[in-house]
């Protein structure tokens, strides 16, 4: 299983406690996002991102309630920093290698960059979700050699090196009850990928991304469970 920093766990569980779990990985998703799309390598950079977009997506919503959640959440993290040695850059941060834990849900996410993968295993937690990032063509193949996938999420608005006709043969040939989800139908490659599909006689999971992130985050919870 993926070794979780500290200051990740413990400003999701934090979230679970106010929020309903639901709302708390769409608040931390969309907070990650806001602090620049990468998660916090060290105590100070969380102290960051709580005392900016975290604190206003939580007052937001909880009101001075949020406020306190938010100051408790910046000094706990401050003990932390003082006990914790700092961790690699973001770079080396988000290109590690991420590890599988059988005892999860196997989430196959296509898309180009590794940032994504990152912001949705924060935000659900290494207790629901193991990813696997799936850049390439070579990526899907060797993935698919390995383990079967639990769900599918295509990121069309940031795609994988992959033609759209290869990678929905490569679906087409995975159980039909796999939810295989497209994030960005709406896009060319998604609407190159759902125009795929349906030649090939199967259906994807449109989502759209005005939406936001959490009927995804709400999909993959439900499949875990």
């Amino acid at each position: 299983m993926v070794r979780e920093a500290p200051e990740i766990r413990l400003i999701r569980e934090t979230l679970e406690g106010v929020l309903h779990p639901s709302a708390a990985s769409t608040v931390f998703f969309e907070s990650l996002q806001a602090f620049g799309g990468a998660l916090p390598t060290d105590a100070r950079e969380a102290i960051d991102l709580v005392n900016g977009p975290l604190r206003r997506a939580l007052v937001e919503r909880l009101g001075d309630d949020g406020a306190a959640v938010a100051d408790e959440l910046a000094t706990t993290l401050s003990a932390i920093g003082r006990s914790v040695r700092k961790r690699p850059s973001r770079h080396d941060e988000q290109t590690k290698a991420v590890s599988l834990s059988d005892e999860t849900l196997p989430v196959y996410i296509l898309t180009a960059s590794k940032a994504l993968v990152g912001l949705l295993h924060a935000s659900v937690g290494p207790l629901v979700m193991s990813p696997l990032w799936v850049p390439d063509a070579a990526a899907l193949r060797g993935r698919l050699s390995q383990i079967a996938p639990g769900f599918v999420l295509i990121d069309a608005s940031d795609f994988p090196a992959i033609e759209p006709d290869e990678l929905a043969q490569a679906l087409c040939g995975l159980d039909a009850q796999l939810v295989k989800a497209l994030w960005g139908a709406d896009l060319p490659y998604g609407q190159g990928v759902m125009d795929a599909a349906h030649r090939l006689g199967f259906s994807l999971t449109p989502f759209d991304r005005r939406e936001g992130v959490e009927p995804v985050l709400d999909v993959i919870r439900s499949r875990r469970a």
